[in-house]
């Protein structure tokens, strides 16, 4: 079961969203949502989960989600996003299957005709069919009369919600978690109920139960004896081998795969206690690893629970599977990076994802880490990304808290020792500049102003931020000065002023401010007005723009304030994308003031010291 377009207007945050989930062919393709707290995240995703919720209830009337006759998620004009009249949410998923609800602040009979903002036809469709005295629609395809069909799906699909309050209590806060032994798990063969959960809050034991089943059954009925023959100086001896083969050894051998790449360790393998200390253990070659699963670290836990989960879920469901491609359906996970460290956040998040290409992922989160992991497991194209409250699809590059995370992480102890094992490792100057955008125009520039060789002459590098690279010069590289091989030049932005200075090899330098240039900030203060407007012309959303006009000084005199032009954050990587890929010589004529600044820095040739002054090119 796979979700193929969400539908939302005035809900809260949301003021209209309209996203269709993408797919590669017949697989459904891992959606991220990013946002702000409070962008209307968690808002989406309870729009789908309460579609699966209800059909759950079809399917399985005697062990409801919910309490019978109670919603999972209310509808009430407090969700009316503020200034609006009415809310709208639709989530349609395959097999034409839906769920819709509609509600307006008050009665129908009250609006003279539609209320305020509702325009589009098939919203107003769901509107024609609210009765006069009523302000609320609801209707899903999964009612008792598709109850079949409904089971049918839930016979053939994972289907999974983690929210974000779920939580396994570590072993060093619940000492019974250590004691708890695995046992056979329950499963109810009544009609109209299931043993399976689709909101799952603390899964651990019930995953233990299963692994210990699953592990049974590979000893007990799947070992099976293979004569091979192997030639000896008499002749051949038959010799028995023993091993295991069965759905109940396949699915050992993906869970296997699972925690082999939480661990990180090829040769790891599940222990099962003796029947008087019955706790699930892993081990490998070496010896024991963890003695119970429960005392795993917390990132450990979740991952782990997760995709047993995942597992367990669709070997539930009865359809046989002998590889995790196999395994189908939806999982939908609030705050997926919730515990993880940054390891596991970039690397084996973004594995145990690809592991599951049949499985339609739909996460939140806010780690640049995980969508950068992402794009390195999957590539740019492998999954979508979608930007809260508009439901805006953005690339990584564009991830609103990419920033400054990054920068974050890049004054962790590791970045810096990164950063020294490079500057020790020379073989030329380094330059250090702010950005990735910085590094790309400069690269860009020298090939359009003939400056390659300058360019060739030095280690062109990503500083991870003015706040990065002043900490480099305070607190780094300030101590090394003396025993620095090759000359470190810091390259600043034009906004942040940083006098020239020069402590042995170490040397700062600011890129010089144009101040008759619209852009008063970063790289981009080279670009001439005509550059600007040429940028602008093809795509308004680069900049934002605040026109001239009349204001007043701090003595009540009037004023004429300037237009003021800056870069819309968003699009940044996409305007230099644009310029780098339709630029000419002549848009990148000022970016000459860096190369020669670089040159006088290094004392590469004889160039004109520029530095602290301003040079304006007509």
């Amino acid at each position: 079961m796979y979700t193929k377009r969400v539908q939302i207007a005035n809900y809260g945050p949301i003021d209209r969203l309209d996203i269709t989930f993408p797919f590669e062919g017949d697989s459904p393709k891992p959606v991220l949502l990013v946002g702000e707290n409070g962008s209307g995240k968690s808002i989406l995703l309870s729009h789908i989960v309460n579609g699966l919720v209800s059909a759950k209830g079809v399917a399985y009337p005697g062990t409801p989600e919910v309490e019978v006759n109670k919603v999972y998620k209310l509808r009430s004009n407090s969700y009316v996003r503020s200034g609006s009249e009415y809310y709208f949410g639709r989530v349609e998923f395959e097999d034409r299957l839906f769920v819709t609800e509609l509600r307006s602040q008050r009665q129908k009979r009250e609006y003279e005709g539609l209320p305020p903002g509702l325009s589009e036809p098939d919203i107003q469709d769901v509107w024609n069919n609210i009765g006069p005295n009523d302000n609320d629609y609801f209707d899903s395809s999964f009612s008792p009369d598709n109850k079949e069909r409904i089971k049918e799906v839930f016979a053939k699909n994972c289907i999974l919600y983690f929210p974000h309050n779920r939580f396994e209590e570590p072993a060093w806060l619940n000492e019974e978690n250590l004691k708890a032994q695995a046992q056979y798990m329950d499963i109810k063969r009544i009609q109209g109920h299931t043993s399976r959960k689709l909101i799952e809050h603390s899964p651990l034991h019930d995953n233990q139960n299963w692994l210990f089943d699953v592990v049974y059954d590979r000893a007990a009925f799947e070992l099976q004896t293979r004569y091979m023959k192997f030639p000896t100086n008499d002749g051949n001896v038959t010799v028995p081998v023993l091993e295991y083969s069965g759905n109940a050894a396949m699915t050992y051998a993906i869970a296997l795969q699972i925690v082999q790449l939480i661990t990180r360790k090829d040769d790891v393998r599940f222990g099962i206690g003796r029947r008087n200390d019955r706790v699930v253990s892993i081990e490998s070659t070496a010896g024991q690893i963890v003695p119970n699963i429960f005392q795993l670290s917390s990132g450990e836990t979740s991952l782990l629970n997760l995709f047993l989960s995942i597992l367990r879920d669709f070997d539930l469901c009865g359809t046989s599977f002998s590889h995790a491609k196999e395994i189908r359906g939806i999982v939908i996970v609030d705050e997926i990076d919730l515990h993880l460290h940054t390891v596991h956040q970039h690397e084996v998040l973004p594995k145990l994802v690809k592991m599951f290409p049949n499985v339609q992922f739909v996460v939140t989160t806010h780690s640049p880490l995980f969508v950068l992991g992402m794009q390195n497991a999957l590539e740019k194209d492998g999954f979508a990304l979608y930007r809260l409250p508009q439901g805006q699809q953005i690339s990584p590059e564009e991830f609103s808290e990419f920033g400054d995370a990054y920068c974050a992480f890049t004054e962790t102890v590791r970045f810096s020792e990164d950063m020294h094992a490079a500057i020790v490792g020379a073989t030329k100057p380094i330059v250090f500049v702010e950005g990735s955008t910085d590094q790309r125009y400069i690269k860009k520039a020298s090939q359009l102003l003939g400056r390659e060789a300058v360019l060739d002459s030095f280690e062109l590098r990503i500083g991870g931020g003015k706040g990065n690279l002043a900490k480099l010069w305070k607190d780094s590289l300030l101590p090394l000065t003396e025993v620095l091989s090759q000359q470190v030049l810091l390259l600043f932005d034009c906004d942040t002023d940083k006098p020239p200075d020069t402590k042995g090899k170490l040397i700062q330098r600011s890129i010089p401010l144009q101040d008759q240039h619209q852009i008063k900030k970063g790289i981009e203060n080279l670009f001439g007005k005509s550059t600007l407007a040429m940028a602008q012309q093809h795509k308004p959303a680069f900049f934002i723009t605040e026109e001239e006009h009349g204001g007043t000084d701090e003595g009540g005199h009037p004023i004429t304030i300037p237009e003021k032009w800056s870069i819309n954050a968003s699009e940044k990587t996409h305007l230099s994308d644009w310029l780098c890929e339709n630029g000419t010589e002549d848009d990148f004529k000022h970016f000459h003031l860096i190369f020669d600044l670089i040159e006088e820095a290094l004392g590469l040739t004889d160039a004109k010291a520029i530095v602290g002054e301003t040079e304006v090119i007509t």
